[in-house]
């Protein structure tokens, strides 16, 4: 009986490692976060921005989402949209071996007067009820040159509230 590698072998494995794994070893996973940022009222947003230059030749493939608040939130992610103002983030390589040199643009906004994000296709919308939230995109999502992708909290309570958003992806 001829064997068909059902079970796999080294180089060609049945069970391969994730996306965020692969990446980080090719020196390809960055990641950018706002650190804590204070808003205040119900129309007060925190946004992150990934925007992949059309000037870029680089797929960016989102491997997760993460971040919090202290009070309710709701989390938005949008596709195409276009953050007002905003502040230029670094992106820092997950392996140390490598040079922090990402194509992507990550940038982000805190207002307390509204909506920063003009535009775009919201694409999914979560509410969250304090604390922490993880979304592992593993790569489902995915920017060619030109596209934009923002995560934006927004406050979901009249008063303070301490919130953060932190992101991971890969370009290849």
């Amino acid at each position: 009986m001829p064997n068909f590698d059902v079970f796999g072998n080294i180089n060609h494995p049945l069970v391969t490692e994730g996306i965020g794994g692969n990446g980080i070893r090719h020196g390809v996973l960055y990641y950018a976060n706002t650190n804590p940022q204070n808003t205040s009222g119900s129309n007060s947003f925190l946004s992150l921005q990934l925007s992949n230059p059309t000037t870029t030749v680089r797929e960016v493939r989102i491997v997760r989402v993460f971040g919090g608040a202290f009070t309710n939130t709701i989390l938005h992610y949008i596709r195409n949209g276009t953050l007002n103002g905003g502040v230029t983030l670094a992106a820092f390589n997950g392996n140390f071996a490598y040079a922090d040199r990402s194509q992507v643009i990550p940038s982000f906004s805190v207002s307390n007067a509204g909506n920063p994000v003009i535009g775009g296709v919201t694409l999914a919308s979560f509410i969250q009820v304090g604390g922490p939230v993880t979304n592992e995109v593993d790569g489902r999502l995915m920017l060619s040159p030109g596209d934009r992708f923002i995560v934006l909290l927004q406050n979901a309570t009249g008063g303070n509230n301490i919130q953060s958003i932190a992101m991971n992806w890969i370009e290849k």
